[in-house]
């Protein structure tokens, strides 16, 4: 918890700096290794997404449903169309 709010702090403060138009920015070695965590944590859920995902489309196209329309049809998540 105190981690995610020193991440919140340091993004405000980094954007401050930006919106000010600071030239250099300069940046603790915690700081710096606090983003790069932050960074490697982002990608490795982004990558996870992807796999699901792709998981996902693929059980569909097995499945025969491999556009939204026929995925609607079968009573996928989408809204039901309006009479």
């Amino acid at each position: 918890m105190a981690e995610d709010r020193n991440l919140e702090i340091l993004r405000r403060t980094l954007r401050a700096k930006l919106r000010d138009g600071t030239v250099d920015v300069t940046l603790a070695m915690a700081e710096l290794r606090l983003l790069l965590d932050e960074l490697g944590r982002l990608q490795q859920s982004n990558d996870r997404l992807r796999r699901q995902n792709r998981r996902a489309r693929l059980k569909l196209q097995r499945a025969g449903l491999d556009d939204d329309a026929a995925a609607d049809a079968a009573g996928g998540d989408a809204e039901p169309e309006q009479p």
